[in-house]
């Protein structure tokens, strides 16, 4: 990673939530472990699936492109020593993906805050209290 690269982008926290934007228009996310490694869903042949790796920042990120996004910080996160022991404890577990319904957003935010929802099954519980 560029220093450039570092200086907008500088290390997570651990048990920060950080955001990937990929160049398709969606994001990846996934929680740091504050020593340039990230707690993520990922797809994996081995295992025919999703299940949850541990992996050098720099490897998840596209171009160095990642920011810490917290996201509903109107929730209390868990304490960081919390989160990296029950995310370290997921390691290996196989996860019943889904795009819309429990996905990586998901996942990052059950370990950041115990309890997880997505942006994208927030859109998806508004549109579904219109019908």
């Amino acid at each position: 990673m560029s220093s450039d690269q570092k200086k907008n982008n500088p290390t997570p926290k651990a048990g920060d939530m950080v955001e990937f934007p990929r160049p398709a228009g969606y994001s990846h996310f996934g929680t740091a472990d504050g020593k340039g490694n990230v707690i993520h869903a990922t797809s994996d042949t081995k295992a025919s699936g999703s299940v949850i790796k541990k992996q050098p920042l720099e490897k998840v990120a596209t171009n160095g492109n990642f920011k810490v996004k917290n996201q509903d910080d109107k929730k209390t996160p868990l304490p960081p020593d919390t989160i990296l022991s029950q995310a370290n404890a997921r390691i290996g577990e196989k996860v019943n993906y889904g795009p819309l319904t429990y996905n990586c957003e998901t996942v990052a935010s059950e370990m950041r805050y115990g309890k997880g929802q997505g942006h994208s099954e927030q859109v998806l519980l508004k549109v579904s209290t219109h019908f």
